[in-house]
């Protein structure tokens, strides 16, 4: 038998739990599914600023929360849609991808066809936004090929097949990656346009609030965008932003090669070939974790002294955990992490911003360093939105 539990913001209804509330500090049981869903079948979820999907094995997609945008995509623009509902004008696709901004959603079929919806304020749909200032149903864009998609704060970024890039909407801090004709920022790009100067072959996208990332095929990582908190490992004291892709240098991780890429509004989390994962970027919140050489042995999975009150960490440290990591989400400033535990067990821990509860842990008091949460059964699909969590277990 498998459990859907969700907890962390609940202002607009994102947890699919049938009621709006302030907050849900600790993960709680999501009893109302629609009878279309069948919870073994969830196999990824995904938020945005008070939205939320769930994506199933069988392609079909399921909203819930804030919709005053159209964004959760159900036809209407009500405030808030409390409980998951199926995504119309999606009928007779596979849907393998999806991924939200802050009131905008996109999602990628198995055709390698591309849909969006929700607010156009900034062009975040690829589209010209006073023909389409928002739209509640799914529109498909003219792409094909397309193997990744990411959404920011109020851009969008896709990887397609030959491994290009393409970026649309917002780009005041360079997160498009786009120069104009007379050698400027382009700070609105209404349509998907190719991102010039990419070194290598992109596999898969990464939106932060305003930082684009790209993992090349080679296991290299592209940014480009906002650098306030040290987002693209270069010191924020010397770089602001960067427009052009910059090369993260390998040495950063071990010199191995990076498998997954996850991104917050203003912090990363990689994994390279050995198991091991990095993280840097903003670090006030405890999004990441403590610091390597604050680390010790202890009984727990996860080791370190309080962190100190370091606003960001531009250079990319290891995060270490006893057990292998078997996956990460990311919030907008916390994360969650599936850890390898005792036989084929696998635990959830999270770290970071708490203030709606969002890691789980009963406080909204933030968490300096990845915390064991408990939870029934045995883990098998994490996901995160900006302030709130899901975690999909199979029970015992």
């Amino acid at each position: 038998m498998t459990a859907l539990y969700a907890w962390g913001a609940n202002s607009h209804g994102q947890l699919g739990l049938g009621y709006v509330s302030e907050q849900v500090t600790q993960p709680t049981r999501v009893d109302d599914l629609p009878d279309n869903i069948s919870e073994p079948s969830i196999c990824t979820a995904v938020g945005g600023g008070g939205h939320t999907f769930l994506l199933t094995a069988q392609g079909r997609l399921f909203g819930a929360g804030w919709n005053t945008s159209g964004q959760v995509g159900d036809g209407t623009q009500v405030r808030a849609v409390a409980g998951f509902q199926l995504i119309r004008g999606l009928e007779g696709h596979h849907m393998v991808a999806v991924a939200c901004g802050w009131a905008h959603s996109i999602a990628l079929s198995r055709s390698g066809q591309v849909w969006v919806w929700g607010s156009n304020s900034h062009g975040q749909l690829g589209l010209p936004k006073d023909e389409v200032p928002f739209t509640s149903l799914p529109i498909c864009l003219d792409l094909t090929n397309v193997v990744s998609v990411s959404a920011g704060l109020r851009h969008t970024a896709v990887a397609t097949r030959d491994g290009r890039v393409y970026t649309w909407g917002q780009g005041h801090r360079g997160q498009l990656g786009h120069i104009d004709s007379e050698g400027q920022m382009v700070k609105l790009q209404p349509t998907p346009r190719v991102v010039d100067h990419m070194e290598g072959k992109v596999s898969c996208v990464a939106c932060g609030q305003n930082t684009t990332y790209g993992l090349t095929t080679e296991g290299h990582v592209l940014a480009w965008g906002d650098n306030k908190w040290g987002q693209l490992a270069h010191d924020p004291r010397n770089v602001a932003y960067f427009t052009c892709p910059l090369t993260i240098p390998h040495n950063y991780f071990g010199g191995e090669r990076v498998v997954w890429l996850r991104v917050g509004w203003t912090h990363c989390v990689v994994g390279v070939a050995s198991g091991a994962v990095y993280v840097w970027g903003r670090a006030d919140y405890g999004q990441l974790g403590p610091l390597e050489d604050e680390q010790q042995d202890s009984s727990s999975d996860t080791t370190g002294n309080e962190v100190p009150q370091k606003r960001c960490r531009y250079i990319p440290s290891c995060l270490r955990f006893k057990k292998r990591v078997k996956g990460v989400a990311c919030g907008s400033e916390h994360n969650l992490a599936m850890i390898e535990g005792p036989g084929d067990s696998i635990s959830l821990f999270t770290w970071g911003w708490n203030e709606h509860g969002n890691c789980g842990d009963g406080t909204t008091t933030n968490a300096l360093r990845p915390a064991k949460i408990q939870v029934p059964g045995n883990l098998q699909v994490i996901g995160a939105g900006s302030g709130h969590s899901f975690a999909l277990v199979k029970l015992f």
